[in-house]
């Protein structure tokens, strides 16, 4: 009986490959980066969302258990023991760590934007001043209210948090654009009531200006004529 081992040697030295990370939307990774510090509840994870990137991602308390629950039976998360309150604590994998990593690399996408007021603005023309002048009294207090819990938040985090309260910086940055750019809206020349929407009212030509005509050149000055010469008789 031989002793050598009949396993091909070049077979059992092929490693598997690796298994690449799980991909993930954007909404999962957010819920991801909290529960990569701690262990939080859904409750908690749902706070922390408002608190911070809820003011540029918009996500639902519905959806953020709705994702959990995913990433739960994806392996990436689990569910802790039930502790007071009946909260129970979501815990990062090894699995949804490698995942968030994973898709904190890849190149973000275009920003996009929703913004309902900014929408209606477009057709403001359409609007009665009165109607647009409500829909700024409105929304502005929004703004004055978001520029002041940022300010206060700024100083709170600056030394601990670098990276977030430097897109709170930027945040500071919108919300005053925004106010002085409701502060400059041009009231009186927004309406459209004289506009034919099928023909658009055109600017005047504008005919170009005639060029001076060129100064007539003096004509030279005609040669004297000579004199007669003398008589030498």
């Amino acid at each position: 009986m031989s002793t050598v081992d009949s396993q091909d040697p070049v077979q059992g030295s092929l490693q598997e490959p690796a298994e690449q990370p799980t991909p993930i939307n954007p909404t999962s990774a957010s819920l991801l980066g909290f529960l990569y510090w701690r262990p939080m509840s859904g409750g908690e994870i749902v706070a922390a969302v408002e608190a911070s990137v809820g003011h540029f991602w918009n996500v639902t308390r519905s959806q953020i258990y709705r994702e959990l629950q995913a990433l739960a039976t994806s392996g990436l998360v689990e569910l802790g023991e039930v502790g007071p309150r009946r909260r129970a604590p979501y815990a990062i994998t090894d699995r949804g760590r490698e995942a968030f990593l994973a898709w904190l690399e890849i190149d973000p996408g275009p920003d996009v934007m929703r913004s309902p007021f900014l929408l209606k603005f477009f057709f403001a023309a359409l609007l009665p001043e009165e109607t647009l002048r409500r829909f700024v009294g409105i929304v502005r207090p929004r703004h004055e209210e978001a520029l002041a819990y940022y300010r206060n938040l700024l100083p709170a985090i600056v030394r601990t948090d670098p990276a977030p309260a430097h897109v709170v910086r930027l945040a500071i940055t919108y919300e005053e654009g925004m106010l002085s750019w409701l502060d400059a809206i041009p009231w009186g020349k927004l309406a459209a009531e004289d506009l034919d929407p099928e023909e658009p009212e055109l600017e005047p030509e504008t005919q170009p200006e005639p060029k001076p005509e060129p100064e007539p050149k003096p004509e030279p000055e005609s040669e004297p004529e000579p004199l007669p010469e003398p008589d030498g008789t």
